[in-house]
């Protein structure tokens, strides 16, 4: 056997292992308190909705704990650690179940938020082309999907592509957001509008549409961070060199490590 094979069975041997541990303890130990016990058939029945219950509470907690991984990750901008979390739901192990279009898709939307907080347009852009998003179905996938095209094209000199997408998807799509319940779309709509108008020479609407997002609580640390580094880049076609200084160091320090505090002053 080869120390790769090997290795890779290890790794499927602890992956196995956390998957299944708990629950096949908690039903080992009910099985034995059902026999040792001195009960009749209606105890025992009852005993097996409490093992039915407790196994549904460790699903939801798996669960529940996944996703607040990811969203952690998501909000920082830890592009390694959005991949690791992503590959390893993309992918399961054979004896889970295959998640179905909606969740891929969510998965895939990851998958391109952190290829853009590397600055990857092109990989962001494929992990977005394959993702099967329906605006009418998860209107704030749609919307993520379209800012991020919005993000590659302006970053790659395709701002009339960007502006078609803005105009045609986010600007209509983003109307109907609520923005109690879809923060997230709703500050990625206004980060999509400001840099297409940074792109297009609008240097003071731009400006207001960052300062915007900046402002509002709701707002992660990773979208504040592109919103200065925009700003910073505003001040420099106003020759605000000053306050442009100010905007990178601070864009620096909400993301570390992405694309926006790799770029020079």
């Amino acid at each position: 056997m080869t120390t790769t094979g090997f290795a890779g069975k290890k790794g499927i041997g602890w992956s196995l292992l956390a998957s299944w541990l708990i629950p096949v303890m908690m039903t080992g130990a009910y099985i034995v308190l059902a026999v040792t016990s001195e009960t009749d058939h209606t105890g025992q029945a009852w005993m097996s909705i409490g093992l039915a219950f407790v196994l549904i509470l460790w699903w939801l907690f798996r669960l529940l704990t996944e996703h607040a991984a990811l969203s952690r990750a998501v909000a920082v901008g830890d592009a390694d650690r959005i991949l690791e979390l992503t590959d390893k739901q993309l992918n399961p192990p054979r004896w889970v179940r295959k998640r179905g279009a909606g969740d891929r898709a969510r998965l895939q939307i990851f998958r391109a938020l952190a290829y853009e907080t590397r600055g990857d347009w092109q990989a962001a852009l494929d992990a977005v082309s394959v993702t099967p998003v329906l605006s009418r179905q998860a209107p704030t996938l749609g919307v993520e999907a379209a800012c991020i095209r919005v993000a590659a094209y302006v970053e790659t000199g395709r701002v009339d592509e960007a502006r078609r997408i803005l105009d045609a998807t986010i600007t209509p799509a983003a109307a109907r957001l609520d923005r109690r319940t879809n923060p997230v779309g709703y500050v990625n709509a206004n980060l999509a509008r400001g840099r297409v108008r940074w792109a297009e020479g609008a240097f003071d609407e731009a400006a207001d549409l960052f300062q915007r997002v900046i402002d509002d609580v709701r707002a992660g640390s990773g979208q504040r961070a592109v919103a200065h580094f925009y700003v910073a880049r505003c001040d420099d076609a106003r020759g605000n060199t000053n306050g442009a200084a100010a905007h990178r160091a601070k864009a620096a320090q909400l993301l570390p490590g992405s694309w926006v505090a790799r770029q020079p002053s």
